[in-house]
């Protein structure tokens, strides 16, 4: 009997092995996820209402920005902190389109050696219809993350367009 738990016990803490060394998130993992929940988070849907829209945003983006974001956008002049401003502007994108979806492309993620501290390179796709005109716009984007627990945003900035 004795041998059956040592054995028991043995294929357990193999298990536990395993699975840490396999299928666990790998922090690179957790930092897409997280910046794809934001993506999620901000999309304008059709059939959002200012109302639903800043329900949305206000519920679930305290989950994936800190409260002292920085947001810079260049070719909108937009140079913001804090996460409620951020929910009050990503609000009015509902004003203006009708539906919006952004997803990141060719990140690059480097994630410091104490695990705190992450930077995300990448090329944000957003596409858009606005006037019943879809047009898909690509943009450079740096991301700052800080991991308390979770990784949250704590600088986004959007380059302008590049030229063709």
């Amino acid at each position: 009997m004795k041998r059956w738990m040592v054995a028991l016990a043995c294929a357990a803490v193999a298990a536990v092995a395993l699975w840490v060394t396999f299928f666990r998130a790998s922090e690179e993992d957790r930092i897409k996820q997280t910046l794809a929940e934001l993506a999620t988070i901000v999309a304008v849907k059709d059939g959002d209402t200012l109302l639903s829209r800043m329900g949305r945003l206000r519920s679930r983006m305290k989950e994936v920005v800190d409260d002292d974001v920085r947001v810079h956008v260049a070719e909108l002049n937009m140079d913001l902190r804090g996460r409620h401003k951020f929910e009050e502007d990503a609000t009015k994108a509902g004003l203006v389109f009708q539906s919006a979806d952004c997803t990141f492309a060719n990140l690059s993620i480097k994630v410091d050696p104490d695990g705190t501290v992450a930077t995300a390179d990448g090329i944000a796709l957003v596409t858009a219809v606005r006037g019943g005109e879809r047009k898909v716009d690509k943009r450079d984007v740096h991301f700052l993350l800080r991991k308390d627990g979770s990784w949250k945003i704590s600088t986004i900035d959007v380059a302008v367009p590049a030229a063709d």
